[in-house]
């Protein structure tokens, strides 16, 4: 009897994450329905609802927060998120647009390249509008957006990856091998030997095994080297 009993509770009882992620949702929850006119309370609420796994609730509550402040890109890149859980492949594109018209608007992106730090959301809304793209097997805008992401973060190994596997959809085996081996290297410096493994596997399974091994090499650069005779 007890063991079933035990199984029960795992399977009825939030875990402690879960349990957290909603404390603090219904905390902001109440801090935005108190005030009339806090766009940022109603964003917070939308993003908690993005992680406990209801793109609908996030989609109400980044809308409620952009109602309140139409400039407000953050939001619109939230709700975006909302949108591409949801599969709204079309809506999702058309927030990721304003994200970035909302922030080019003054210097363009090259005054996130020269000079200022560019924003997280940014960053994952020129990537975002590229993966719903790719949905619809749109494969040269979805090339174009990742290569603007790029641009901003030239060092992220996950952007380089996505691309890669983006240029081998679309035919482009040289583009893939490049960001393949891009993507490895980094996760070589990284000490993420899993990854650059992978990154390696799939330089090799394209026929690129100078670059696979240039990969490997660096993995072994960077694991922990012994003392011992």
């Amino acid at each position: 009897m007890v063991l079933p009993l035990l199984l029960s509770l795992l399977v009825t009882q939030e875990l402690p994450r879960e349990a957290e992620l909603r404390r603090q949702r219904d905390t902001w929850k109440g801090i935005a329905e108190h005030s009339k006119h806090d766009s940022e309370a109603w964003h917070k609420v939308a993003g908690f609802e993005l992680e406990l796994g209801n793109p609908d609730a996030a989609l109400e509550a980044a809308s409620k927060a952009i109602a309140m402040f139409p400039k407000y890109a953050a939001a619109y890149a939230t709700r975006a998120r909302a949108h591409f859980n949801k599969k709204s492949w079309g809506a999702c594109r058309k927030d990721c647009d304003t994200v970035i018209e909302l922030l080019e608007a003054k210097g363009g992106m090259k005054r996130f390249i020269e000079l200022e730090r560019p924003p997280a959301h940014y960053i994952a809304s020129y990537r975002l509008r590229g993966l719903a793209w790719s949905w619809e097997s749109a494969w040269e805008p979805a090339l174009a957006d990742f290569a603007s992401a790029l641009k901003l973060d030239r060092n992220n190994a996950q952007l380089h990856g996505e691309r890669a596997y983006l240029a081998e959809k679309a035919g482009r085996k040289a583009d893939a091998v490049e960001g393949w081996l891009r993507a490895g290297l980094l996760h070589a410096d990284a000490r993420a030997a899993a990854k650059a493994q992978e990154a390696a596997g799939n330089l090799e399974r394209l026929g690129a095994k100078k670059e696979a091994a240039q990969v490997r090499a660096k993995v072994e650069e960077g694991r922990p080297k012994s003392d011992l005779p």
